[in-house]
């Protein structure tokens, strides 16, 4: 036993140099490899990370026999190490279980469970959930026998992570709670930071944006001190404004999180990051460089072998390309992110591919279809209460059914909408409201500060007066007696200077938190009065006056960078006999119906507002407006098609639409909203002239004659 144990000291240093050699050697064969993509080269260096593991097999197993199993495990454990630092996630998980079971003959069970750890690790990089549940349950009862409740902590930790991702977030906030628990006072930042992370992740899930700011700020707190995975905090808080629409912040948020997984060269961490930005590049149209990032993280992952991000990034991969217009390609990215969601039972990536698919379907009027996968995808929604994407998943099914002609549908979904965007909304205002109480309790330790302060400045001057007692004291009892009567005057005037500061501070307190709850008010009632002050009270449509600053300012941008822009000038035919025949309110229904179906013929990006009476206005931009012709068809012949299947007195409603571009006018002092609207109404009143239920486009030449041509 003793010369066993000599022989295992003597052997350690050699064993851990021999690690690192052995990882040099492996890392220089790697880099002696050419591949022409990222993908290839991590294919390589999982290749090169494969036979290195193969070739110090035999060397463990001898060094094992002459000095041990601790010797052996060391071995095995630099091995593992090797693998890992080379991103080789399968063999990785391989090594680690050696060093697992090496542990357990060792009797040397916190080697035993870090290595368990790993092993999960590397079975979630793998989307191996089964694999994850096992590892965690073969942890939690060694962690529960060693009374290690770090471990036992990081069990309920993946618990967490595989629930979540199959949409069980009931059971995710479970666990990551008990984790929680008992890592506060353990010291184990690192883990207690990854499990506040997750737990805002959930309330991201939930649509409770104030407690998921909370948690990532609070995670971003401990990770900021401890100096480790800021990139994945960074990540989650930029995903969370994404959520809420705050681009700015969003933004700032990846950039930072980019900054930092830079300084670690990390390829697992890189791709997460740039994947999960190719998605609030989607969301902001910026669908050429999400493209780019997505393809770029998708590279990366699939030479990782990570499936569940793979899945997520041909979903980002799909949205832009139907961005872009190319919806055959979109398709066949879309369709391979569903499959790899359900294989993986990943309700996220079912439901989101589900709903790209659905949009796509509509919009080549393939509504069975549509209704089919938009169905599906609430029904994994409403499990999960993924909130955004299910109040997405409701204005899709209500256009659906609109389309269909089914009005009783159509109003259930957007009334299922409307209740999910309150709440969101609803979790905006509290996140606002979690800033002004954060902002208060900042004040609170500004003033406990400010306390702090004086009780130093009150301990000098008892250190004064101490130095005053003794210089009294040599003068006699006459002088002692006087100081002693100013110092009693002194403290009593202190004390009643304490309580009036208290008194003062209860007050400022109050009327702190009567500010804060006036703010709130304030800020609900402005964001109501501006949503009203937009939009068209009837339809819901921008109203006039936004109306034409959004063209206006739209001019202004597209003039200096001859961008096309183009203005559709809608008007409703016959709609005057409908008000005087049938009455003004079912006009306004047949109003509805008519703007409904102009809507479904528009993009995110259009702009839709109400110009007057029955005139509407659709403004396009870029490649949309050089194809204004086919988007005015289309929106002639839906409306007709749509109002066919009203009541209308036998009255035909139809549309009247003007087409004017930007560049269609004759010069550059012209270009004004009002230049632009006179064409549209131009062209719009030229298209009644020839019969109404159709479309003519205002042209420079033609308009020098009074004239406009006929699209």
């Amino acid at each position: 036993m003793i010369g066993g144990w000599c022989m295992s000291w003597i052997l350690r240093p050699a064993l851990l140099v021999a690690g690192l050699l052995a990882m040099a050697s492996v890392r220089a064969e790697a880099g002696k490899v050419e591949s022409t993509t990222v993908q290839e080269s991590t294919t390589s260096l999982i290749q090169l990370a494969t036979l290195a593991g193969q070739a110090l097999e035999p060397a463990r197993l001898l060094i094992t026999s002459l000095g041990g199993v601790d010797a052996g495990l060391l071995l095995a454990t630099a091995q593992a190490h090797a693998m890992q630092a080379l991103h080789a996630v399968d063999p990785a998980r391989a090594a680690w279980r050696d060093v697992a079971q090496l542990a357990q003959l060792a009797g040397n069970p916190r080697a035993q469970m870090r290595a368990i750890e790993q092993q999960a690790e590397m079975n979630l990089m793998l989307s191996d959930y089964a694999g994850v549940s096992r590892q965690a349950d073969a942890l939690i009862a060694l962690a529960r026998r060693e009374h290690a409740n770090n471990y036992e902590a990081s069990a309920h930790g993946y618990y967490g992570v595989v629930a979540r991702r199959r949409g069980d977030l009931d059971a995710a906030l479970e666990h990551y709670t008990l984790a929680i628990g008992m890592l506060r006072h353990s010291g184990d930042e690192f883990r207690l930071a990854l499990m506040i992370g997750n737990l805002g992740t959930v309330f991201r899930d939930r649509g409770d944006f104030a407690r998921a700011l909370e948690l990532q700020l609070e995670s971003l707190a401990i990770r900021e001190r401890i100096g480790d995975h800021l990139e994945t905090t960074l990540r989650n808080i930029a995903l969370l404004y994404r959520e809420i629409e705050d681009e700015d912040n969003a933004r700032n948020y990846f950039e930072r999180a980019l900054a930092a997984v830079d300084r670690h060269a990390n390829p697992e961490r890189y791709a997460s990051v740039i994947g999960s930005y190719a998605s609030l590049l989607n969301d902001v149209g910026d669908h050429a460089a999400a493209l780019g990032a997505a393809r770029e993280a998708l590279a990366i992952d699939s030479g990782l072998g990570n499936r569940a991000n793979q899945g997520l990034e041909r979903l980002e991969i799909g949205r832009a390309l139907h961005g872009l217009d190319e919806d055959t390609e979109a398709t066949e990215q879309l369709e391979s992110a569903l499959e790899i969601g359900r294989r993986l039972g990943q309700h996220e990536i079912v439901a989101r591919a589900l709903l790209s698919l659905a949009e796509i379907n509509q919009i080549q009027h393939n509504s069975l279809r549509a209704r089919g996968m938009i169905d599906e995808a609430i029904a994994g929604l409403e499990t999960a209460l993924l909130r955004p994407q299910l109040a997405r998943a409701y204005a899709l099914r209500e256009k659906i059914a609109l389309a269909d002609r089914d009005p009783a549908t159509a109003l259930r979904f957007l009334r299922l909408y409307s209740e999910q965007r309150e709440l969101l909304i609803g979790t905006r205002a509290s996140r606002q409201l979690g800033v002004l109480q954060a902002r208060h309790a900042r004040a609170e330790a500004d003033k406990d500060l400010a306390l702090l302060q004086k009780d130093n400045e009150l301990q000098a001057v008892r250190i004064d007066k101490q130095d005053v007692e003794r210089q009294l004291g040599m003068v006699g009892l006459i002088g002692l007696l006087l100081a002693l009567f100013l110092i009693s005057w002194r403290f009593q005037g202190m004390r009643q200077l304490n309580a009036a500061l208290r008194l003062k501070n209860d007050e400022i307190d109050a009327k702190s938190q009567a500010l804060a709850l006036a703010n709130l008010h304030l800020e609900q009632r402005a964001s109501e009065l501006y949503r009203a002050a937009i939009s068209d009270p009837l339809t819901g449509v921008h109203n006039r006056s936004h109306l034409r600053e959004l063209i206006e300012d739209r001019i202004a941008h597209c003039g200096p960078s001859a961008t096309p822009l183009a203005v559709l000038l809608i008007d409703f035919d016959h709609f005057k006999q409908i008000n005087d025949q049938l009455g003004h309110l079912h006009g306004d229904r047949v109003l509805l119906a008519g703007v409904a179906s102009i809507r479904e013929c528009l993009r995110s990006g259009d702009i839709l507002g109400r110009f007057g009476g029955e005139e509407f206005v659709v403004m396009l931009e870029g490649a949309r407006a050089l194809a204004a012709v086919e988007v005015a068809e289309r929106v002639r012949a839906q409306v007709q098609l749509s109002l066919a299947g009203i009541d209308t007195g036998g009255i035909a409603v139809t549309v009247s639409v003007g087409i004017a571009l930007l560049a269609d006018l004759a010069k550059a002092e012209q270009a004004s909203v009002d230049a632009l609207l006179d064409a549209g109404d131009r062209a719009m009143y030229l298209a009644k002239a020839a019969g109404r239920n159709r479309i003519a486009r205002f042209s420079t030449a033609a308009a020098a004659h009074g004239d406009v041509e006929n699209a």
